[in-house]
């Protein structure tokens, strides 16, 4: 789970949340106001441990107005490399012994 901020590119109209479901493809961001509205484009801000990605993004879908599915649009390779990196640390926290047979 890391903070994020996302900012309405035509608007100016910024949500805070914590994003969960992090993937190269997007993330799921939960906010306390009502989300932005499907199709909408927006700068993504994410942070983690002191580290922030950002890249611009789309509203693919919100849900009950408490969450936001949001799709990364081609990022710059410095912010690539930290997605990765997060997704990286997330797979190696999982501990070996749970998923050996």
């Amino acid at each position: 789970m890391a903070t994020v901020k996302a900012t309405d590119a035509v608007s100016g109209m910024q949500l805070v949340g914590l994003t969960t479901d992090l993937s190269e493809g997007g993330c799921r961001m939960s906010t306390r106001k009502g989300p932005f509205s499907e199709g909408t484009r927006i700068l993504l801000e994410i942070t983690k441990n002191g580290v922030s990605l950002l890249t611009n993004a789309t509203v693919v879908y919100n849900l009950k107005d408490q969450f936001m599915g949001i799709s990364f649009e081609e990022m710059p390779p410095d912010q690539a490399a930290i997605l990765a990196g997060w997704i990286k640390a997330a797979t190696v926290q999982v501990d070996p012994r749970l998923t050996s047979t």
